[in-house]
């Protein structure tokens, strides 16, 4: 081989390395699932109903469409998993998760003020039954042991004696969003 071939060869397979590791430094790291954590619903014997997952900015669950997993009026309970602070968990009864405070209508509006929040004791998640929400009257109570605090809650007066629990209809949940 000529000297010239070889200095070809060489120019080449340099300008073949150079172009193969500038387009693997350029393409796109693979897509990872972000985890802004998890809100968990049980019934009254603690089987799972659903688990709605927290999005990156908000979503709304209507129990009674065929578009979820979750149960309309199935629930009874719910606990919250590695959930982002200051996420907001809205509960309703009605289908269409509105602030209606009509006679039969209930909701809960919740803010967690932990990063993260966890209901765990241990190994063993803590759930807290829907009903027990109405004990907290005062707008920005904390949940005692729980890092949530119930901004606004409403109970019909149809509902006021009995109990919430398998009533559980519709939750909208919003993370909050980082500042930049």
């Amino acid at each position: 081989m000529s000297t010239n071939t070889v200095r070809l060869a060489a120019l080449c397979t340099s300008l073949l390395f150079y172009a193969v590791s500038s387009v693997a430094a350029t393409l796109p790291a693979p897509k990872v699932d972000e985890n802004y954590g998890k809100v968990h619903f049980v019934d009254s014997e603690g089987k799972g109903v659903c688990v709605i997952s927290v999005p990156k900015v908000s979503v709304t669950t209507n129990f009674d469409s065929g578009n979820t997993s979750c149960q309309n009026n199935r629930a009874t309970s719910f606990w919250l998993e590695n959930v982002s602070s200051a996420t907001l968990i809205n509960l309703y009864e009605n289908e269409a998760c509105s602030d209606n405070q009509s006679d039969s209508n209930f909701y809960f509006k919740l803010k967690t003020v932990k990063q993260p929040t966890h209901w765990y004791s241990g190994e063993a998640q803590i759930p807290m039954r829907i009903d027990e929400l109405r004990a907290y009257e005062s707008p920005g109570e904390l949940i005692s042991g729980k890092y949530t605090r119930v901004e606004k809650s409403f109970v019909g007066k149809d509902l006021l004696s009995d109990d919430l629990d398998e009533r559980l209809s519709c939750v909208y949940i919003e993370r909050s969003q980082p500042v930049n």
